[in-house]
């Protein structure tokens, strides 16, 4: 049921997104982020956009979105371009990632101002570097080229930086008047906003989710420090490692002044899998701890067994914060011990004996010949040695040393700031 209504929610902003642009008709918006993926980038590439469409009299615009809500990209970019610009010139290259594709719209004298060529050079260089940002850029700058060889319009350079520089300021002055507003530090809520268990890709059953959030409840509340699971469909272009600690941040994960707490992100766009720990978790989640964790339960999510991994993952973690506060974290040195059942210990010592009675048996047949002797003359073959003298000399002496490396019994655990400044510890990897 939850999935339906985040499917339905999804719906209703796709549709307001629409709408929004026309509102910013004073200050057009050439670059659209529905995915959110880019948004540090939006002012100066708004800027670039801006500067470029108004040199040459072509809007040349980008839409990043999730989905098309089954329009497809052909018939969304130009109900997008339409509510934007109306029947200006100019051109949109929409990108999505639900359906994996780019399309490149165009509008007025900009269907015949681009060849197929020219449709097929701009999806190239938006494609032909992984991060968006880059492929936004590079999408621009092949605009401007094609634009400026048709034209013979060369744009101003100089007033291209000013007016990026202008938009740059205007945004942190923007940022900082929104983080003044909403009166927490760096942006972080001061309660947790979301569940426990985020399964925004779906991975288990209704019944899998409720009886998973269950156990991370429990352990969480016992402990008081938080045990969460997320699992995405895509990193929308951003790192594993920076996905995980900004969720954790910005939606208010983690008890007390430290945020204690845990996060493992699952994400199927590429099969990463990451930990990220915050104040009491980094102590508790040491290197080797986490990679010991992780052997116990990132072979179950390859082989495609969710519940079972993140059940594994609950346990562990409860077991991990449990030892941490009533004695010395797990780490190098310090790892739990694998129990050994009582029945494999006597199954071992009966075939050990079984073995060594038959090696026994065999040997003693092959001594047919051999009978025991009263004294140790009887073995000796008469006139075969004759000794007359004896002595020792010390010819020489060599003493040999070596230096016994002694392992580190607590490699702790390493950390990294956020985006928010805050630190965290974790670990990252493929499954």
């Amino acid at each position: 049921m939850r999935k339906r209504i985040s499917a339905m929610l999804l719906t209703v902003l796709l549709a307001l997104s629409m709408i929004l642009p026309v509102s910013a008709k004073n200050d057009v918006l050439y670059i659209i982020d529905q995915r959110s993926c880019i948004t540090a980038f939006i002012p100066e590439f708004n800027a670039k956009a801006s500067a470029i469409s108004d040199t040459y009299g072509i809007n040349v615009t980008c839409l990043l979105t999730e989905t098309t809500g089954g329009m497809g990209t052909p018939a969304y970019s130009e109900q997008i371009y339409k509510a934007c610009f109306g029947e200006e010139d100019g051109i949109m290259l929409i990108e999505s990632s639900g359906e994996a594709e780019w399309y490149l719209y165009k509008s007025g004298a900009a269907v015949d101002l681009f060849t197929v060529e020219d449709e097929d050079a701009l999806g190239t260089a938006f494609v032909s570097r992984g991060y968006y940002d880059d492929a936004v850029e590079d999408y621009l700058d092949e605009a401007h080229r094609l634009l400026e060889a048709k034209t013979g319009i060369v744009m101003d350079e100089a007033a291209l930086d000013a007016k990026i520089a202008a938009a740059e300021e205007a945004s942190e002055a923007e940022e900082v008047t929104t983080t003044e507003a909403e009166g927490t530090e760096e942006g972080i809520p001061e309660e947790r906003l979301r569940m426990r268990l985020e399964d925004e890709a779906d991975l288990l059953t209704e019944e899998e989710e409720a009886d998973l959030l269950s156990k991370l409840d429990e352990i969480s509340e016992r402990h008081e420090c938080d045990v969460v699971v997320l699992t995405v469909d895509s990193l929308n272009g951003r790192s594993a490692v920076e996905y995980a600690d900004d969720f954790y941040d910005y939606n208010g994960y983690g008890y007390g002044e430290g945020r204690d707490g845990i996060l493992l992100l699952i994400s199927m766009e590429e099969h990463d899998w990451v930990i990220s720990t915050c104040g009491f978790g980094i102590t508790a989640f040491t290197d080797a701890g986490q990679e010991y964790m992780t052997d116990k339960f990132v072979p179950m999510l390859s082989d495609g067994e969710y519940q079972e991994a993140f059940t594994e993952y609950a346990q562990l973690c409860d077991e991990f914060i449990t030892q941490s506060k009533t004695g010395e974290p797990y780490d190098s040195g310090n790892l739990p011990k694998g129990s050994v059942s009582p029945i494999w210990i006597v199954g071992d010592l009966i075939i050990g004996l079984v073995i060594a009675f038959i090696i026994g048996s065999v040997m003693k047949s092959k001594l047919k010949s051999v009978r025991m002797q009263a004294t140790a003359e009887d073995y000796a073959v008469p006139g075969s040695m004759i000794l007359t003298a004896n002595w020792d000399h010390l010819v020489n002496k060599t003493v040999t040393t070596r230096r016994i490396e002694r392992e580190n019994s607590s490699s702790g655990s390493s950390t990294h700031s956020s985006s928010s400044g805050t630190s965290h510890g974790g670990s990252k990897g493929k499954f």
